[in-house]
């Protein structure tokens, strides 16, 4: 066990009995730590311990009569020890003794890559519609060939092969064995290192559990002390406070610019009938330069034509007529100016950009002024208010017993943080070290084709081949029809679950070299990316698969459920209640807050389908189950 599960092991010890604990001497405690518990010392070994016990009847065990078996899981915390205790109806059985408690349970009650599929914790399942690391996806992998009973043809598999390698280990073929043999070195050197990893992996896990419980735990003493904000709300409210002073100097910018058209608005009909002068005075200098701008063009005309007939070879008399006619057509077409006198002398640009104003003020500056100064409005609470809880906040920082809360906090913090980073380290290692002993056993299975055999072992060996053959064959033909079946029940569970008539068209399984990925398909054959489901659809995703799962193992174990109905909607609520809880296995447990993870309107869709209901009781110095009657389950 890793020292940080133990942490909380050591936690979860009651009050009352650490408080008698305390009483006992060092010298007492320390004799125990030596030489163990003895008559003398029987009280205090009462109080050092403390245990959960589950029984299981109709259980199998092959070779073995049983009527009921009794697993009991003891800490004691002055030997920070935990120690596990098989009882087969009533009685200590030969078996669990020999192969210890680990390899009984794994092999006889629950293999521990299954055991996530019946006990769960409906907030965290989500993670499920998250898997995108290979870590992740290897788990999911393990977890799969473990449910539906792949990894007992692949581990038969693996022992036929390891077989056929000590064949080769006895060969005469010195050279080849030897390099064999160091391949093979290598290869339990790499699994030795993926142990540790894997060992690490829980311990860290662990730790990061109990950190995580601590850390909430003076989260509560924060708020009893009457500062319930954590580091991440207060640099969360302080990027509140910078986003809305910088949207208040935008908003301010913004209201000046409006206000300078402000006086137009407020002028009204005055406004008006500038507009219509404005138009009129533009008609008429428009007109006028219209006027103008003709008669220069007959100008230059007849400027044109004179010279044209002043420079023709036709006698004086004829160029004098021609004159007098050509300037008659040509005064018909000369403007003349109607005598009006615009009132002001616009320019088009001008008139343009005075249009322009008018027809923002007369559509949508009212309503776009409003608008910003509603937005501006509640910028500025929202700034007062968040400068205010900072400010708050940083007056009760001043006190000495929260700021020895929160610095214990912040500690326990960075060690998440820490031990985060670990893990995330610690995933890419084990990827490297997957990767080389890929590398290695596909060097000791190319070799091995090269390695001379005694003749004593050939006929062994070629009967393992064939029978590897065949288990090739067969697990191809199994994985094949398992992943079909697992589709249909993924596919049929979450239609059946969603209110949503065909949400999931189709339903693909991936199984990849070390792990599996799960696809899902609208019905118009797009494919739907599963970090853009929403919270309650990533869970009702993960619950289907658990069911999916769960139905094609085969295995009749009870599932436990943490925080039922979180994120759901009211109508997912029905469906779960409804269709899941009563056919995902004979004996289903709840773990809900009152209220909160069930209301009473779910509590009374649920009661024809409940066969008890047991409350949590908690006093001073411990708690307890206490059964109650259903229908008083809201009042008590």
């Amino acid at each position: 066990m890793g020292g940080g599960n133990n942490t909380l092991l050591i936690n979860n010890l009651n009050i009352n009995s650490r408080l008698k604990l305390e009483k006992y001497s060092q010298q007492t405690l320390d004799d125990i730590k030596k030489s163990g518990y003895s008559l003398d010392t029987e009280k205090v070994k009462k109080d050092s311990q403390y245990s959960v016990s589950i029984n299981f009847v109709e259980i199998f065990i092959p070779s073995i009569p049983c009527k009921s078996l009794k697993v009991t899981r003891t800490f004691d915390v002055i030997f920070n020890k935990e120690t596990v205790e098989i009882l087969i109806d009533g009685s200590q059985n030969e078996l669990a003794t020999e192969i210890g408690s680990d390899v009984f349970i794994n092999d006889f009650i629950l293999n521990k890559d299954i055991a996530r599929f019946f006990f769960f914790d409906s907030e965290k399942i989500v993670s499920l519609a998250e898997t995108n690391t290979a870590e992740e996806k290897r788990k999911l992998g393990s977890a799969y060939n473990e449910v539906l009973g792949v990894k007992k043809y692949e581990d038969l598999k693996k022992n036929l092969e390891n077989l056929r390698l000590r064949f080769r280990k006895k060969s005469s073929d010195i050279d080849s064995r030897n390099k064999l043999t160091n391949l093979l070195d290598k290869q339990k050197n790499f699994q030795t290192i993926i142990d540790k990893q894997e060992k690490l992996s829980t311990e860290l896990d662990a730790s990061l559990l109990a950190l995580r419980k601590e850390n909430e735990q003076l989260q509560v003493q924060l708020l009893r002390e009457g500062n319930g904000m954590t580091l991440e709300e207060l640099r969360h409210m302080e990027d509140v406070l910078q986003s809305a002073k910088t949207k208040d100097a935008e908003y301010k910018q913004t209201l000046k610019t409006f206000l300078d058209y402000a006086p137009f608005a407020i002028s009204g009909k005055l406004f008006k009938q500038t507009k219509q002068q404005l138009g009129l005075d533009f008609r008429i200098l428009k007109s006028q330069q219209n006027t103008s701008n003709q008669n220069e063009l007959i100008a230059s005309i007849s400027e044109d034509l004179l010279l044209l007939i002043k420079n023709s070879p036709i006698d004086t008399l004829q160029k004098t007529e021609l004159k007098r006619s050509m300037k008659s057509v040509l005064d018909k077409y000369k403007g003349s100016s109607t005598g009006d006198v615009p009132l002001m002398d616009i320019a088009k640009e001008t008139y343009n950009e005075f249009l322009a104003i008018y027809a923002n003020i007369t559509s949508t500056y009212h309503s776009e002024f409003e608008r910003l100064a509603d937005d501006y409005r509640k910028n500025k609470q929202t700034l007062d208010r968040t400068a205010r809880c900072i400010a708050n906040m940083q007056s009760k920082e001043s006190d000495s017993l929260i700021k020895n809360i929160r610095a214990q906090k912040n500690e326990v913090e960075k060690q998440i943080i820490d031990i985060d980073r670990q893990i995330k380290q610690m995933h890419e290692e084990r990827g490297v070290t997957n990767k080389d002993m890929s590398t290695v056993s596909r060097m000791i299975s190319e070799l091995s084709k090269k390695v001379s055999l005694d003749d004593s072992d050939v006929k062994k060996d070629q009967v393992a081949e064939q029978l590897i053959s065949e288990l090739d064959t067969f697990l191809v033909s199994l994985k094949k029809e398992k992943k079909y079946s697992l589709e249909r029940r993924i596919k049929s569970s979450m239609n059946a679950l969603m209110h949503k008539d065909d949400f999931i068209g189709k339903v693909k399984v991936r199984i990849l070299e070390d792990g599996i990925d799960i696809d899902l398909f609208l019905p118009d054959g797009n494919q739907i990316r599963k970090d853009t489901l929403s919270k309650g659809e990533q869970q009702l995703y993960a619950t289907s698969l658990l069911k999916a799962l769960v139905d094609e193992s085969g295995i009749q174990f009870p599932v436990f459920i943490d925080s039922p109905l979180q994120k759901f909607d009211k109508s997912h609520s029905n469906k779960i209640i409804t269709e899941f809880y009563p056919t995902v296995s004979k004996q289903v447990v709840l773990f809900p807050l009152l209220y909160k993870e069930l209301t009473p309107t779910e509590l009374e869709t649920m009661k024809p389908l409940v066969n008890a209901v047991y409350l949590i009781k908690n006093e001073n110095s411990h708690s307890f189950f206490q059964q109650v009657d259903i229908n008083h389950l809201m009042n008590d």
